[in-house]
């Protein structure tokens, strides 16, 4: 058989033993996974390693052991067509929004810090209102037991109904001033029209359409009178790619302090090196198609000309993919909650609309782990059976994660169309022995075999296993030999 073709996908190595490691979410040694380092790949292939529970780091393209791992990790993706902001999430964009446009705390963030203020105070006076609105009562019942000219002719029947409406009016009115006290709110005028409140339930309401596909081009978000200057750029993650590099070493400046500052890395532990190979050295073949250049990126986020924060993302024939997020913790830490991880998700879901992709894939639900809950809160969203291969509604899933951290969700209706599996044929496994393609049935000679080939296809399935080209230099085992 010839030799790979460049442009095809090829494994360079196998890594299938399974042993413990550190987990980032539970902080035990109980994480455990399997992977393979990658020499090229297309962005087909890894879009079915995808839908597959795969995921990579760099070159390196992992799936975790979901029944054995500690904390189990479920990709899960957005239906990016039909997302519309969570009244928090809408929250967050008018926040960084504010920042940007005055520089300080906006308006709204003062007055709902002084709400704040306002609702301890009233929470401790809610009992002298009390005390005050039944004396009122009281004179107002006091005031109701008078002989006048009017009340004289009424009947002793009418006098109790005109009592008790008059009681009732003000057990309501007692309730009513209670409840805006202690949700901070001033007492409405009366009569006054209620005015709706414009609340955008769209991205396109809620953040300027300026986010479409441009590379290498600072795209201006913000105002010409905003405090400052924000922008987005879009850039190839390739080292060989002259754009890119002119921004390489602010970028890695920008990760240096996240890892160290957020995570508590050891600056030794994320030199320039580890950032190169993690996020900027992508096994990813760039192609061109329908107008769209596909493959690995970085969208960057300037502010006044300055790196502020960088999104790490895969675009796919089928969906975008974010990768990893890092971004200035001094920058981000000015402004009152400005929540960076759930901004730039919102305006990943939006290139992922404005590409025309079904799918936003956020990596990893992890239930397990409280704070990366945040994910589920981008619907609607569906989480990956780890044996069906097949897709559930997350809000389906999660009575079963909350009852045990592993599910297969095979109860759970399957969203979208069914997943049909072809049948396992391992000797169709494509190999590169010596720099020549052959095929697992005609390597493996008669009478041997590799454990470690027939455990790689069962990982990959038969459609990858045809496609995938693995480079094999391990030795048959002959079915006598002992174990």
């Amino acid at each position: 058989m010839s030799t790979p073709d460049p442009l095809q996908s090829t494994i360079s190595s196998l890594d299938l033993s399974i042993s413990p490691t550190h987990c980032g979410y539970c902080g035990g040694q109980g994480s455990l996974s399997q992977g393979m380092w990658v020499e090229r790949l297309t962005v087909s292939d890894y879009q079915a390693l995808l839908d597959r529970g795969w995921r990579r780091s760099g070159r390196y393209v992992y799936k975790p052991c979901m029944s054995l791992t500690c904390c189990p990790l479920y990709t899960i993706r957005c239906k990016a067509g039909e997302y519309q902001p969570t009244k928090s999430q809408r929250k967050v964009v008018k926040r960084v929004q504010n920042f940007v446009k005055n520089g300080t705390k906006s308006k709204e963030d003062e007055l709902s810090s002084a709400k704040t203020t306002k609702n301890e105070a009233a929470s401790n006076n809610v009992d002298e209102v009390n005390k005050s609105l039944k004396r009122k009562e009281k004179e107002l019942t006091e005031e109701d037991g008078k002989e006048t000219s009017e009340t004289t002719n009424v009947k002793p029947s009418q006098f109790k109904k005109v009592e008790g409406q008059r009681k009732a009016k003000t057990l309501r009115r007692e309730k009513y001033l209670e409840k805006l006290i202690k949700s901070g709110k001033e007492e409405e005028l009366e009569g006054e029209a209620a005015i709706p409140k414009n609340k955008p339930k769209h991205i396109s309401a809620l953040i300027p359409d300026k986010n479409f596909f441009a590379l290498n081009q600072k795209i201006l978000q913000s105002e010409t009178d905003s405090a400052h200057k924000f922008e987005l750029r879009l850039v190839k993650a390739d080292l060989t790619d002259k754009h890119f590099m002119r921004s390489f070493h602010a970028s890695y400046r920008v990760y240096r302090q996240y890892q160290t500052v957020v995570h508590n890395d050891k600056p030794q532990d994320c030199g320039i090196q580890t950032f190169a190979g993690f996020l900027c050295d992508s096994p990813l073949i760039y192609e061109t198609k329908e107008n769209k250049v596909l493959g690995a990126f970085h969208q960057q986020y300037l502010v006044d000309g300055l790196i502020v924060a960088v999104g790490v993302v895969d675009i796919l024939p089928h969906s975008l993919s974010s990768v990893y997020l890092y971004y200035d913790p001094v920058w981000w830490g000015k402004g009152p909650n400005l929540s960076p991880g759930t901004y730039t998700a919102i305006r990943e879901v939006q290139l992922t609309q404005q590409l025309d992709l079904p799918f936003y894939y956020m990596g990893f639900y992890i239930h397990s782990c409280p704070k990366m809950r945040y994910k589920g809160r981008f619907l609607p969203s569906d989480l990956l059976s780890p044996t069906l291969l097949s897709w559930h509604n997350i809000e389906h899933c999660l009575p079963q994660m909350e009852a045990a951290k592993y599910s297969t969700f095979a109860d759970i209706p399957v969203t979208g169309p069914a997943i049909a599996l072809p049948s396992m044929e391992v000797g169709r496994v494509r190999l590169c022995v010596r720099d020549r393609l052959t095929s697992y049935e005609e390597w493996k000679g008669e009478g041997a075999h590799s454990e470690e080939v027939e455990q790689y296809h069962a990982l990959v399935g038969q459609n990858l296993a045809e496609s995938l080209v693995l480079r094999w230099g391990g030795r048959a085992e002959s079915d006598d030999e002992s174990d």
